[in-house]
């Protein structure tokens, strides 16, 4: 029998040629196992102690995550991220995600590192995710223990990024900058190249979903740094760059009205340990409990509803040209200042500055945000 090649195309492809957007499926997932952290980081949007007792009884037993793991795959899921707080927290962690793996997911795993044993390199080995992210703090033992605040950490982390590399687990580095670390952002990069891995960063700090607490202006790096950090990286570079010719061009961002145009609720989802389903991980305000009324109900009846938000009052983020070159959406929003619509300054200034950086003159707008941020462009 002749074999006949089959033809290969992207994920993305695939969404597209099935339509995954227009018929509401909900594609990419991800399930917070557990809200508890082996670390401390003084940005970390949640992390509540590993040890805490009631934290853990109120989380989704194995027997529930695997059942949902059943109805997203059911329901159309092909990707799913599993991450925490630290998701290697929980020791049924190998049952979780080999579950995951044998309903078919694409099963990417977020973790901060230290927590990779050989055992749990091994299960990477032999049942392998399509990628894992690691967590960088610092360059350095100093900066990355002021970070996390858990002597012995960075150690830790080293060693597990090395059991990894030595068994070619797909893996990423990615560090989130703060005032404490930036200046080791170009180390973290060279040390990932090193090693034969991709690198990203992230300055963006968002507040915490579990007490609303705003950042820490002591933590959060200030504009000019953080585009000076975007242009000295050559990826990120690129990707901004390629933004920029369709800034002036792009259609009015709500012209419809609705408040969210992005794909959460309606291709993403997050899961939080305690069985309530949001449509993003910043949209945290309006949960449906799947532990009752189960995941199909919440897809089709709860986020529709919530979808169909629409804008109550005049904003500069409905008509900005900017929105490719920025971090703001109605979910950090909503995480930010309790309200959707409300923007957030400090990513507004970012994106102004990311446009006049690389040389994009946009009418009616100011490299310093004064445009958006003073009333109106």
């Amino acid at each position: 029998m002749a074999e006949v090649a089959i033809p290969e195309i992207s994920l993305a492809q695939f969404y597209e040629e099935k339509q995954f957007l227009a018929r509401r499926v909900p594609a990419q997932g991800c399930i917070e196992t557990s809200f508890r952290c082996n670390l401390n980081c003084v940005h970390c949007y949640v992390n509540q102690p590993a040890q805490h007792r009631e934290e853990a009884a109120r989380e989704l037993s194995r027997e529930q995550l695997e059942r949902l793991i059943d109805e997203i795959a059911d329901a159309g899921c092909l990707d799913l991220l599993l991450t925490g707080g630290e998701v290697l927290i929980r020791p049924d962690f190998p049952d979780i995600y080999r579950s995951a793996l044998r309903r078919g997911l694409r099963v990417t795993v977020f973790t901060n590192g230290t927590l990779i044993t050989d055992k749990i390199a091994d299960l990477f080995d032999e049942y392998r995710p399509f990628s894992v992210e690691i967590t960088l703090y610092g360059a350095t033992q100093e900066t990355y223990e002021k970070v996390t605040r858990v002597p012995g950490s960075f150690e830790k982390c080293l060693r597990g990024i090395r059991r990894l590399v030595a068994r070619c687990i797909p893996l990423t580095l990615k560090a989130m900058v703060l005032a404490w670390n930036h200046q080791e952002v170009g180390a973290m990069r060279e040390f990932a190249r090193g090693l034969g891995l991709e690198f990203r960063h992230d300055a963006l700090l968002n507040a915490r979903v579990d007490c609303g607490a705003n950042r820490n202006p002591e933590l959060q790096l200030s504009v000019e740094r953080t585009v000076e950090l975007d242009l000295e990286d050559p990826a990120r570079r690129r990707d901004l760059s390629q933004a920029l010719p369709l800034l002036p061009n792009q259609p009015e961002i709500a012209e419809e009205g609705f408040l969210y145009t992005c794909g959460a609720g309606q291709f993403v989802f997050t899961i939080d340990p305690y069985g309530r389903l949001h449509m993003c991980e910043l949209t945290r305000r309006h949960p449906f409990d799947i532990r009752n009324g189960g995941f199909a109900r919440g897809w089709n009846e709860h986020f529709p509803a919530l979808r169909r938000q629409r804008w109550s009052r005049p904003s500069p983020c409905r008509t900005c040209p900017l929105t490719a070159l920025c971090g703001s959406c109605a979910g950090a929003c909503e995480l930010e200042h309790g309200d959707p619509e409300t923007p957030i300054a400090y990513f507004c200034r970012i994106a102004h500055g990311r446009a006049y950086a690389l040389g994009a003159t946009i009418p009616g707008h100011r490299a310093d945000a004064g445009c958006c941020l003073g009333g109106g462009c």
